[in-house]
């Protein structure tokens, strides 16, 4: 038994009560702290309502009340499921905010002189109500640093590997007291949810999102952090992520992602209840997504540093080795595959009227050309300055008959310049595995052949 409810013992045996409790105000009704009653329909657990109530009249207008001779509906006291009999009432205010209630099953039980002395008694628990709110501050506080602390031991801890995103977000939602958490990354023009906790994850997790007309997209138009409290307007008006995504939000927590003051994500806290989320973590969450932000340009950073490895600094294409050991996998596991020779030959006259900065673009659109018209997991290799080779295992490029036709037009697009006469100016070919040979050596001669004896401004891609 605590000491507030050792005063609630106190008074109900000075007073010889039916019924006293301790209401505090919570959002827009009572709760009941503490209570002593002989009452059967008097449940703790329920809240009690403020409007159209005693105890509510009380709390507007700041002033006790006493009630000696009561003979209202007991419906105006709140805290009653039926009627009780109660002939005397008296409440006085906390500064909480509440109020303490104190009845009787006799008339004129409750004088000023009671009053005056329920004073006292409030006094005093006012001041016991104030060393539970700083205990329970000190508390929440200390929680929030053991979180904290926790939460950067994820990231000191993963060193060059990967953090597990999905345990950050467990801990914040925890923290915060929501429902639903998310991290949102902008990828090729759509916001991907990389990673989520809490209600509905996991049917949620790598969803693509619209990056306008969302609560999460004003997020990153703003790029700055949205706090929306509880019941916002927006809420209502919007969604969250997308259309029909199920996610009924009371209450959202919104921080950006930055680089360089511009947003490339947020990270996102949701209130799905009549709970709402804690105001007192926002610099926490604040926090943690900086920490963030930093995690993801580390772990882009350390991917680009990767690939670049592998990869030509101009163009983007693979180099040689990789790209031929990839293929060479592809021979040994007899998987059909479709090899493509694209060669400009005579390209040092680019170099010389356009200038070296101009002929790297033209190096960079090829290889995008190729990309496009071989689709997403066509692979590109530089074999010489002007020379590519480039395979496909995409059913739909293997059978298209014009597909050196297209690529042709193409490339001559991005390539095009008035200085330059593009007639003729590539050279094209295709080879096709096993049909026209069992190495990769006999395929890059194949196609290399079919380029130089081909034209593709007219023909088709097949000698």
């Amino acid at each position: 038994m605590t000491l507030i409810d050792n005063f609630s013992e106190l008074i109900f045996n000075v007073y010889e009560a039916f019924t006293v409790a301790l209401l505090v105000k919570h959002e827009e009704r009572f709760r009941c702290l503490s209570s002593v009653t002989f009452a059967k329909s008097f449940d703790r657990d329920r809240t009690i309502p403020i409007e159209g109530t005693l105890p509510g009249w009380v709390l507007k207008h700041n002033e006790p009340l006493i009630i000696p001779n009561f003979d209202k509906d007991e419906s105006t006291l709140g805290y009653y499921g039926s009627e009780e009999g109660i002939k005397s009432f008296m409440a006085y205010p906390l500064e909480a905010p509440g109020v303490i209630v104190v009845d009787s099953k006799k008339r004129y039980v409750f004088t000023d002189r009671e009053k005056k002395l329920l004073g006292n008694f409030v006094s005093m628990i006012g001041k016991e109500l104030e060393k539970e709110k700083r205990l329970q501050e000190l508390e929440e506080k200390s929680e929030e640093l053991v979180v904290e602390r926790r939460i950067i031991r994820f990231f000191l801890k993963s060193g060059l590997s990967e953090v597990s995103l999905e345990e950050v977000l467990e801990e914040c939602l925890a923290l915060c007291r929501g429902d639903f958490c998310f991290v949102g990354v902008e990828r090729n023009g759509k916001l991907v949810i990389v990673d989520c906790a809490g209600t509905d994850a996991n049917n949620l997790r790598l969803k693509e999102c619209p990056m306008t007309g969302t609560v999460a997209s004003m997020v990153l138009e703003g790029r700055k952090e949205f706090l929306l409290p509880h019941g916002s307007g927006y809420l209502k008006e919007k969604p969250l992520l997308f259309s029909d995504d199920g996610m009924k939000a009371k209450q959202f927590f919104g921080f950006p992602l930055l680089f360089d003051e511009e947003a490339f994500g947020l990270v996102g806290f949701v209130s799905l209840s009549d709970v709402g989320l804690r105001d007192g973590v926002i610099g926490l969450l604040r926090d943690i997504s900086s920490l963030l932000s930093l995690y993801f340009m580390r772990t882009w950073t350390k991917g680009t540093l990767e690939r670049g490895k592998f990869v030509d600094p101009v163009t983007g294409a693979l180099l040689f080795a990789p790209f031929f050991k990839k293929i060479e996998a592809w021979v040994q596991e007899r998987k059909d595959f479709s090899l493509v020779s694209v060669k400009v030959p005579g390209f040092h006259v680019y170099n010389r009227l356009l200038g070296v900065e101009a002929t790297d673009r033209v190096l960079r659109k090829i290889v995008q050309s190729v990309e496009q018209c071989l689709g997403k997991t066509a692979l590109v290799t530089k074999a010489e300055v002007s020379h590519f080779y480039a395979v496909t295992r995409d059913p739909q490029a293997l059978e298209a008959e014009n597909m050196a036709r297209v690529l042709n037009y193409t490339i001559l697009s991005a390539m095009a310049d008035s200085r330059i006469e593009t007639k003729g100016a590539l050279r094209i070919g295709v080879a096709e595995f096993p049909e026209d040979g069992e190495s990769l050596w006999a395929l890059l001669d194949r196609a290399d052949e079919r380029g130089e004896r081909q034209s593709y401004m007219n023909k088709g891609a097949r000698a």
